[in-house]
Formats: structure tokens, C-alpha cells, sequence
């Protein structure tokens, strides 16, 4: 007699991009609520000294290069994704770790109400951006990284030039201070580490990598970024 192996039923993609966008909402309703907070309560927020800022030349014109650098990145992740896994089962678990990282930014930046580093208006848009550390910029980026742990050579090397020039034009266009540009490579880490790993993330993080269905044992995606066990399981 042949055996069958049990079904397995994942959570449906309907699903996964429902607890993502919820997410993506409540990390936007809080980020828009710090920005609030700290342009009217802290209104004459300090603009500290910054030793690289003396060490660096001023490049206004550079800023632009953080939306080459930042489109670049999600370009490159959109394609590696869309090759190997999918988009509509990858993307939501790539999404759902960056959700995670607007959001507790949102709780960190209020800690540290700056005045914005840049001193000629606005960064890039209209509207003025009061956050300043850490930054998200870096944040988004250091994620791109690491969720590219496991896709192709080509990949991985693209995000990593993509990282660092953000790094360089945030730093030379006075986007972000030197301490936003740590904070942010750290605060990524940590989003990606916790996303995997902690007791709380992991299974909706699994919810969201995992195909709509599948029979024998849950399905993995492999060498690729996005498996069921959480984005990239080697850096």
C-alpha cells in the first residue's frame, strides 16, 4: 500500500500580504506621528557638531544619489526574487522585515529629537523630514543586504555597492549625521536577526516566506533569500 504524505496547508498569500500591509500601515501611522511630535514639541532641536562633517566636502548635489542608490537596491531585489521564488510569495516576507524597521524606528527617533542635519531646506522632497536617527535610508539598505545572503554572487554584490554608496552620499550631501548612518546599519541587523529568530517574529516570518501550499514538508526555496526559515540563512 502506497503511503501518502500528509498535506501541509500554508497560510494563503491573501493572508500574507494582509498582516503585511496592516504592518506597513501602523509602521507609516508611526512614523508620520514621531515626525509630528518631534517638529512641534522639539521645535528647536539641537544640530550637534559632526566630526566627519568637518573631515568631508559639503556635495549638495549628491543627494540625489541616495534615490539611485535606494531604487537600485529594491530593483535588485525585485529581480533576484521575481527569478527564483516569485514575487508574490517572496515579497511579502522581504516587505514584512522592513515594516518591522520603519516601525521601531519610529519608537527610536523620538528618543533623540535633532534638528535636521541638512541646512539648505528640505533633503529631497518638499516635506521636511525631523527623524534623524538612525537612519532609515542605511536601515533599508543593510536589510537589502542581508536578505540577499543567499541569492546569486552578482546580487549580493550589487546590494553591497549600493550600501555603501548610500553610506558615502547620506554622509557627503549632509543627509543623515555619522551617528544616523551606525545607527541604522545596526538597527537593520538587528530587524533581520530578530525577523528569523525571536520567538515572537519568527513564525510570522515564516507565515510570510512560506508558498500558499505544499505537500510534504514545508516548502523552502533553498539557496534563495526567502525560504521558511527566514530570509537568508547564511550572511
Amino acid at each position: 500500500m502506497v503511503s501518502v504524505p500528509p498535506v501541509v496547508v500554508q497560510p494563503s498569500l491573501a493572508r500574507a500580504w494582509g498582516l503585511v500591509l496592516a504592518l506597513g500601515l501602523v509602521a507609516l501611522a508611526a512614523t508620520l506621528a514621531a515626525n509630528e511630535l518631534i517638529s512641534t514639541r522639539f521645535a528647536d532641536a539641537p544640530r550637534p557638531e559632526d566630526l566627519l562633517f568637518q573631515v568631508l566636502p559639503y556635495v549638495r548635489p549628491a543627494r540625489w544619489l541616495t534615490l539611485v542608490a535606494l531604487v537600485g537596491g529594491l530593483g535588485v531585489l525585485l529581480v533576484d526574487l521575481g527569478r527564483r521564488v516569485g514575487l508574490a510569495v517572496g515579497l511579502p516576507h522581504a516587505a514584512g522585515a522592513f515594516a518591522l524597521m520603519y516601525l521601531l524606528r519610529a519608537g527610536i527617533m523620538v528618543l533623540t529629537p535633532l534638528a535636521p542635519s541638512q541646512g539648505e531646506g528640505p533633503f529631497i522632497f518638499t516635506t521636511q523630514q525631523f527623524g534623524m536617527f538612525p537612519s532609515g535610508h542605511v536601515g533599508a539598505m543593510t536589510l537589502l543586504v542581508l536578505l540577499a545572503g543567499g541569492a546569486p554572487a552578482w546580487v549580493r554584490r550589487a546590494q553591497w555597492v549600493m550600501l555603501a554608496t548610500m553610506v558615502a552620499v547620506l554622509l557627503l550631501a549632509r543627509g543623515h549625521y555619522s551617528i544616523d548612518v551606525v545607527g541604522g546599519l545596526l538597527l537593520g541587523y538587528a530587524v533581520w536577526t530578530a525577523w528569523r529568530t525571536w520567538p515572537v517574529l519568527a513564525p510570522l516570518a515564516r507565515q510570510l516566506a512560506t508558498p500558499p501550499h505544499s505537500t510534504g514538508s514545508v516548502a523552502s526555496s533553498g539557496a534563495s533569500g526567502v525560504s521558511s526559515e527566514g530570509p537568508a540563512s547564511k550572511s
